[in-house]
């Protein structure tokens, strides 16, 4: 009986690992911020702005040309727009957020996070979008990839 009771036990403590839909969304922002606030075009786009709002017209025109209209400002001026939870062979979030980009326009990105392994991956939309890993792809690859990921595991 002893046995029978431990084993019951443990298997209740199995299924109570899994994080909830709170820690699930708590989580995903935390993974979105971080990858918003440490992207590179992101660096690159603050050194022209240099924290300004009002952008001169030749500052507004280096962003352009730097493609920064594509890329998100701050993680703090970002929100979610909707999100879901989905499980299937594993766990993901998938949703789209808003924010404000350095010419001052508003951007919508769809994004797919993996909390298993602590994966994000946001809607490319210019080549400032390419990591380190993807330098040998074409924007239209990386846009097809993301596509075929948001069917696979979002549905």
């Amino acid at each position: 009986m002893r046995k029978t009771g431990a084993l019951l036990f443990c298997l209740l403590l199995a299924g109570c690992d899994q994080p909830n839909e709170t820690q699930l969304m708590t989580e995903t922002g935390r993974q979105l911020q971080r990858t918003i606030d440490v992207s590179p075009a992101r660096g690159e786009c603050e050194d022209i702005a240099k924290g300004r709002e009002w952008l001169s017209h030749g500052a507004r025109k280096r962003l352009e040309e730097k493609g920064c209209q594509f890329v998100l400002r701050s993680a703090t001026e970002t929100n979610f727009e909707q999100a879901a939870i989905y499980r299937t062979s594993m766990t993901m979030v998938c949703g789209s957020i808003v924010g404000k980009s350095f010419t001052g326009s508003e951007i919508r990105r769809r994004f797919i996070y993996s909390p298993e392994e602590r994966e994000l991956v946001i809607e490319p939309m210019s080549p400032n979008d390419k990591t380190r890993f993807e330098q040998r792809k074409t924007l239209a690859q990386l846009q097809a990839d993301f596509e075929r990921q948001q069917l696979q595991y979002c549905k």
